[in-house]
């Protein structure tokens, strides 16, 4: 059952609104053509007037008096009241031929009512004017003239009460649609707001401005359901991943504790330093993730070159290569590659990538660091010649605290590829895992800046 007044939807409102305002426009135009109407018969029923008293004059202009008086009596039997009316006069003013004794007529035209000199209840229209030394007045009814004015009148009554009642009855189906449509957008709502975020609001193949709305709501819930869902899974994530360091920090503190001697109890208490600084940074690199997916991190943005950052980063990571016994190598190609973005977050992607290329493969490997140009795109890869990455593995590695099975004996988190991953996303970029034939291959695109913008 739809809930609420019928007269507060908005539907119902602005049908009546615009039905209003129609029918409002409507009646004005109706009153304007009424009155051109009005008056085109008017004008029809002087052009009529003017055509009797004509036929008159140039009957005594032909013939005289006898002829005006035999026009006069040949319109029929004029009997007094009916469709027309004459008043022939003679010089001293007596009546000579007519049926109607008129007096005190103006010269011209002019309006005789039903109550004026006649028993007729019918308005006419007279004309006076000279017939030579006498005087002619012509009067026509305004019978058929009133009678057309009420047909018009009637039709246009009749128009406007269809268009009330078919702007009405369109004005009640329009709402009732509306508001069975907003019950189940309410409703999904509603459900919606009590836990059930995989719903969705309906959208029609109308795509009207209803639907565009429910479709923006749609990809808003859905990413308020992937966040939901991500923070659900990093709660659970956090607290497996933890529990262990957790408890060996206090295992080691139980032990220096109970120690006798102080270097068992400092050697305990830097173990569990260890396990805290590891903690630690664990929480640092999830508060950097959200500072990054939350885009606040973009006020340092600003267009510069990759170039001078790849190199410096390559010389750091050339020394901690050879000491580890990998082989790192660097391909630079020609012209600059400027891109808009933040260069620290920059530098921390890439220290990511370069630290799990060394931290993932055997001693002896060899790793590829490699920056180009392509179209319009800038081009920042990690490559190794490790075990590399099972295809079917390859998206899952991008979740916070994933890590593959022959990775949990090394030192990590799990959350390296997250941060590369937030970082890409914040540059509007994006990264790939791709077969080095053998190892492993992480390539990420960036949008190049032209003039120093994007």
């Amino acid at each position: 059952m739809l809930a609420g007044s019928v007269f507060k939807s908005t539907a119902v409102r602005l049908a009546i609104i615009y039905i209003a305002l129609f029918v409002i426009a409507y009646l004005v135009a109706n009153i304007a053509a009424y009155q051109m109407v009005i008056r085109f018969l008017d004008d029809r029923l002087n052009a009529n007037v003017m055509e009797r008293y004509r036929e008159i004059t140039s009957a005594y202009e032909g013939r005289g008096l006898v002829g005006a008086v035999w026009m006069i009596e040949s319109h029929g039997p004029a009997i007094r009241g009916q469709e027309t009316m004459y008043t022939l006069r003679g010089p001293a003013g007596e009546l000579v031929a007519g049926n109607a004794e008129l007096a005190d007529v103006p010269a011209g035209f002019s309006l005789l009512r039903p109550e004026d000199q006649h028993a007729s209840a019918s308005h006419y229209k007279l004309f006076r004017g000279p017939l030579g030394e006498n005087d002619l007045t012509v009067g026509i009814s305004y019978r058929d003239t009133d009678e057309l004015a009420r047909i018009v009148l009637i039709s246009f009554g009749w128009a406007t009460a269809i268009i009330l009642a078919v702007g009405m009855t369109g004005a009640a189906i329009l709402a009732y649609r509306t508001r069975k449509r907003i019950f189940v957008l309410s409703r999904t709502a509603h459900e919606i707001g009590h836990g059930e975020l995989s719903k969705r609001l309906p959208v029609s193949s109308r795509m009207d401005e209803i639907d565009v709305l429910s479709s923006e709501v749609n990809v808003a819930l859905a990413r308020l359901e992937l966040s939901v869902s991500t923070l659900k899974q990093v709660t659970t994530d956090v607290a497996h991943d933890l529990k262990t360091p957790i408890g060996r920090t206090f295992l080691v503190l139980e032990d220096a504790m109970e120690s006798d001697g102080v270097g068992d109890m400092r050697g305990g208490i830097e173990a569990a330093l260890v396990e805290l600084k590891s903690i630690a940074d664990t929480f640092d690199a999830l508060l950097r993730i959200a500072q990054i997916e939350a885009r606040i991190r973009t006020e340092n943005f600003t267009v510069f070159d990759l170039k001078p950052l790849v190199t410096d980063l390559y010389e750091i990571y050339e020394a901690i290569a050879v000491e580890g016994g990998y082989e790192l190598s660097l391909s630079i190609g020609s012209g600059a590659c400027l891109i808009n973005g933040d260069p620290d977050l920059i530098r921390q992607l890439l220290a990511n990538l370069l630290t799990n290329s060394m931290r993932h493969t055997p001693d002896g490997s060899k790793i590829a660091l490699e920056l180009s140009r392509g179209h319009r795109t800038i081009s920042l890869g990690v490559s190794d010649n490790g075990s590399g990455i099972p295809r079917e593995e390859r998206k899952r590695v991008f979740d916070r605290f994933y890590r593959l099975e022959k990775s949990r004996t090394t030192t990590g988190s799990g959350l390296g590829l997250s941060l590369v991953k937030a970082i890409a996303e914040l540059h509007g970029a994006n990264t790939e895992l791709l077969d080095n034939e053998p190892g492993l291959q992480v390539v990420t695109k960036f949008r190049e800046a032209e003039n120093g913008n994007l």
